[in-house]
């Protein structure tokens, strides 16, 4: 038997308003019913059922008309699905790359330089083994949890967070490793410097960003041992 229940009990299952479901009704999404005249109106499962996969669509960004297109076909729905992906990607690139313009020109103005630099020609990559000696630094640091020194190599930007913020990431990326054993390689890729620290348990690599000297991104990543000299 096809149970069916009440908009209110709906609500309550699937944690959306009575406004909605309503809405999603006159916009031909699903369908609601009575079973006498005086009697609430009330949905069956397939309409339920219906609910659930557009409160689903809606969070991964899908308009209305975007689902009502492809609600009753799952693979147009995955197809769409991935399309959107790929157009949210893009713009996640271009956010990135947008964020990195904007620590050029901060940076620039906290050097006192033309913030317009930014939009000549990118500068030359620094000297590899500047950028390493940077790198090195500010991982020795970071490995004996000397926060106010790390911020000395630090953009503006990145000195704003408080200590605690620093402690914290020490304490869930680098305690966790076990005993310090030794540092391991660095590779420079552009003006980023991976350094990896060897820990009894597990290494640690840190990605450091270095513009005109100065850090403006550092990443930690864990990774099982490597080999070591």
């Amino acid at each position: 038997m096809n149970e069916l229940k009440t908009i209110s009990e709906v609500c309550d299952m699937l944690g959306i308003t009575s406004r909605t479901v309503r809405y999603y009704e006159q916009c031909g999404l699903i369908c609601t019913e009575r079973i006498s005249k005086n009697a609430p109106r009330r949905l069956d499962a397939e309409n339920i059922e219906r609910l659930r996969k557009i409160r689903f669509l809606k969070q991964l960004g899908l308009s209305l008309e975007d689902i009502a297109a492809v609600i009753d076909s799952e693979t147009q729905a995955a197809q769409l699905i991935f399309e959107r992906s790929s157009e949210l990607k893009a713009q996640v690139r271009e956010m990135i790359e947008r964020i990195g313009l904007l620590e050029e020109v901060m940076l620039a103005a906290e050097q006192g330089r033309n913030i317009y630099s930014a939009l000549q020609e990118p500068e030359p990559a620094e000297d590899p083994e500047k950028l390493k000696e940077i790198a090195a630094a500010c991982a020795h640091l970071i490995r004996e949890c000397r926060i106010e020194e790390l911020k000395t190599h630090l953009c503006a930007d990145m000195r704003m967070h408080p200590a605690e913020f620093f402690s914290a990431a020490w304490e869930m990326h680098i305690k966790p490793c076990g005993n310090f054993i030794s540092f391991g390689e660095q590779t420079v890729s552009g003006n980023t410097v991976y350094t990896v620290l060897h820990y009894e348990k597990l290494d640690v690599r840190i990605k450091t960003d270095i513009l005109h000297g100065i850090v403006c991104g550092l990443l930690f990543q864990h990774s099982p041992h490597t080999k070591k000299d």
